[in-house]
């Protein structure tokens, strides 16, 4: 390979960087995928580094996928290397090494968050509160809050205790001794157990892992949270080195935890563990994706953020196509345009569906767009929805191959111990729940090992009971004792052996979900031809680590998406669909997050980003239940550097006038001692003009400064407090007066 050929000189620097600590500031669309599949095969050809000793962590397994694929290509006979997600780097990990907790046992199954929600829920009904109460939901969003932040039920630090949170903390408790007894993880224990397992100071693993591993790179490290850093800085020592790519300016996933700080301030963050550090930051600026036109829309946009670093993208393709922005009077109507469009475009201009994006801020924008869609017979996905392996058919027999690998799994059995239909309802689940609590066993055992006639359990019952546990134990022996190629065969008479394809309604669906499970049968034998070495729990432990993250796409449709869900992907043709101020940005965000305009900005530039030839943006101008008024173009449009089609450019005034005016209200406080100087012109609405580069002050958000005049009735005002950054206000805002010299 030619690293001089294949590279421009700034992903050349890169690649064959010497230092240490290696921070890579790639830009969108600037090649990052490219520089660390070159950085993984430049250690290995030219460094001579053992491929053995590098660990690549990724977003996604989709980009774990693609890397090593491509390492693969550029160096024909590399065996194997570790790279793959955080989750499933630790996965591995724990079969090793997590019965030196003495806790879990290394057959542990790995519970997603709908069995997280299942298993909360019986915890409920078991302290005496109904199935539907509507504190089941704030208290699996506590306990994935408090986790997620690294505490457990006893570190857990509240400050003001009351009878909700003190519900929430014993549910809290109850849970993780409920994981405990059913030798269980969620995702959030599998990076805290790794943790437990890498400070133990009884063992010698973190000695050796330490190493074993001497080379660790990191993908899309923007979105990395102090509890994975914490796991990552275990992993090395003084000798290790550390090489992280990612771009902070699209950070879009702080509501779950990830901070882009940990980016910015890298070499103080090591700092603090080694010792002075230096941090090499290299930032690639070359775009490769869209045209000039798109690109100088996302940078224009993004420089109206303050936590950033800085940076300016150039494109290498040309000036491209105008950015369309269309204005439609109804939602309904937008959807119409978009969906013409896109008709348009296929049948006029010969562009495939796929090469087509719809991105919108919210699931509950995509109605319209999709009854359109089908009135027009465009062939369209939704990306982001449920899951191939969230389906009900599909989450059933998985539920089997738990118990087929660790029978103590209660939530498993609890799902399938009436599928197919055995006629245990909800009454007699209760009671065996309740018996098996009693005798101190888990379900599954105390059907297998204490249940029988005499109990309070209808004999047919019993007996169906007993039937089901002898042929799970049957197949769950013909697996430890057969070959891997062999698995599928065995998977599938045990479908046919439970009658499980009689669990399916006899809709017009039917036939569609009978090839979903047969569809399971061919992927359990494609993955054992490929990795004939593996077990049947490493397949069960695959399954269960699909990330919601991974994006998969289809071949001739148009993919209709969150613009979260569109990370990572690029289309041809994006529209960004319902950009409306209160959508997007989202009133919700700004309100719940001091940083959430510079969040919601992030996000718009992401969805920009994804365009590669043409960009469309689209809005409505009807009622807006989110802004409680009439629809109003988003700000983002204008801050991108775009004008609004001349005849809405009044009306987007007024509307933005009647916004403000409606603003919420504003904390209580005020700035006004910290004038050291200056005379201060105290007025109402009595300000005639404002000019850029008027020093004002704000009885809330302190001294600004007047950046922008958008007309005589809106003011954009950057504060010196950056926890305010840039606000657009009313000019007449009571609350405003100007400082004079």
């Amino acid at each position: 390979m030619d690293f001089v050929r294949d590279l421009n000189e700034e992903q050349l620097r890169a690649v064959t960087s010497t230092s240490k600590y290696c921070s890579i500031v790639a830009g969108a669309g600037s090649g990052k995928t490219r520089v660390l599949t070159y950085r993984i095969a430049y250690l290995i050809d030219e460094m001579g580094v053992d491929p053995a000793t590098i660990l690549g962590i990724t977003f996604t397994n989709k980009a774990a996928k693609e890397i090593k694929e491509r390492v693969y290509r550029m160096l024909p006979g590399l065996d194997t290397i570790q790279l793959s997600t955080i989750h499933s780097f630790c996965a591995r990990f724990l079969r090793k090494y997590i019965n030196t907790l003495g806790v879990f046992s290394n057959n542990f199954s790995i519970i997603d968050e709908t069995d997280r929600k299942t298993m909360i829920k019986n915890i409920f009904v078991s302290l005496g509160y109904e199935k539907k109460d509507e504190r089941i939901k704030s208290a699996v969003s506590f306990i994935s809050s408090k986790k997620g932040e690294g505490y457990t039920s006893e570190t857990c630090p509240i400050k003001a205790y009351n009878y909700d949170v003190k519900l929430y903390l014993q549910v809290f408790r109850l849970y993780e001794e409920r994981l405990i007894k059913t030798n269980c993880l969620d995702f959030d224990d599998l990076i805290l157990q790794t943790i437990k397992v890498l400070e133990n100071d009884n063992t010698s693993i973190r000695y050796y892992i330490n190493r074993q591993i001497k080379h660790i790179l990191v993908d899309e490290f923007q979105d990395i949270d102090p509890v994975q850093f914490r796991l990552i800085t275990l992993l090395m020592n003084q000798d290790t080195t550390l090489y992280v790519v990612g771009d902070p300016d699209q950070t879009i996933y702080t509501w779950r935890g990830a901070d882009y700080s940990i980016m910015l301030y890298l070499q103080d963050n090591l700092s603090k563990i080694y010792g002075n550090v230096s941090v090499e930051e290299i930032v690639l600026k070359n775009n490769y994706r869209s045209t000039k036109r798109i690109l100088d829309a996302g940078n224009t946009l993004i420089k109206n953020n303050q936590k950033r670093i800085k940076k300016d993208l150039l494109a290498t393709k040309d000036e491209g196509e105008p950015i369309m922005i269309h204005q439609s009077d109804t939602r309904d109507n937008e959807a119409r345009y978009v969906a013409e469009t896109i008709l348009n475009l296929n049948k006029q201009y010969g562009v495939n569906y796929d090469d087509i994006a719809v991105l919108y801020r919210s699931n509950y924008l995509s109605s319209s767009l999709e009854k359109r869609m089908k009135d027009y017979s465009i062939p369209y996905q939704i990306i982001g929805g449920i899951s191939f392996f969230q389906r009900k058919e599909i989450k059933d027999l998985t539920a089997y191959f738990n118990l087929f690998v660790n029978p103590y799994s209660d939530v498993s059995l609890e799902r399938i111990i009436n599928v197919p239909r055995r006629n245990i309802g909800p009454i007699t689940l209760e009671k065996l729940q309740k018996l098996a609590s009693d005798e101190g066993q888990t379900l599954y055992f105390y059907i297998k090992e204490s249940l029988n006639a005499s109990s309070d359990i209808p004999p047919q019952k019993v007996k169906a009971l007993k039937r089901m546990v002898e042929q799970i134990d049957n197949t769950s022996y013909l697996i430890k004792n057969a070959k891997s190629i062999e698995y599928g065969d065995i998977i599938k008479n045990f479908i046919q052996e439970i009658d499980f394809y009689s669990s399916i309604p006899n809709d017009e669906e039917k036939a569609s979900k009978i090839e979903n499970v047969e569809e399971v049968v061919g992927d359990i034998k494609r993955y054992f031809n490929e990795n004939k070495k593996n077990t049947f729990l490493n397949y069960v432990e695959n399954l269960a680590l699909l990330s919601v993250n991974d994006t998969e796409t289809s071949k001739d449709r148009v993919s209709l998406m969150t613009v979260h869900a569109a990370k990572g992907l690029e289309f041809d043709y994006v529209f960004i669909y319902g950009f409306n101020q209160g959508d997007f940005p989202s009133n919700r965000a700004l309100i719940e997050s001091k940083e959430g305009d510079e969040e919601e900005r992030r996000l718009a530039y992401v969805a920009i980003t994804r365009a590669k030839k043409k960009l469309f943006m689209t809005y409505a101008l009807d009622y807006n239940f989110r802004s409680g008024g009439d629809g109003v173009p988003s700000q983002f449009i204008k801050e991108a550097g775009l004008s609004l089609p001349k005849r809405t450019h009044i009306q987007f005034i007024d509307k933005m006038i009647a916004s403000l005016q409606n603003e919420s209200p504003e904390p209580k406080r005020s700035f006004k001692n910290e004038i050291t100087s200056g005379k201060i012109i105290n007025t109402t609405n009595g300000i005639k003009e404002f000019y850029k580069g008027d020093k004002i002050l704000h009885e809330t958000f302190g001294i600004g400064t007047v950046i922008e005049v958008i007309s005589d009735k809106i003011i954009k005002v950057s504060f010196e407090n950056k926890e305010f950054g840039i606000k657009t206000l009313l000019s007449s805002n009571v609350k405003i007066s100007k400082i004079v010299s």
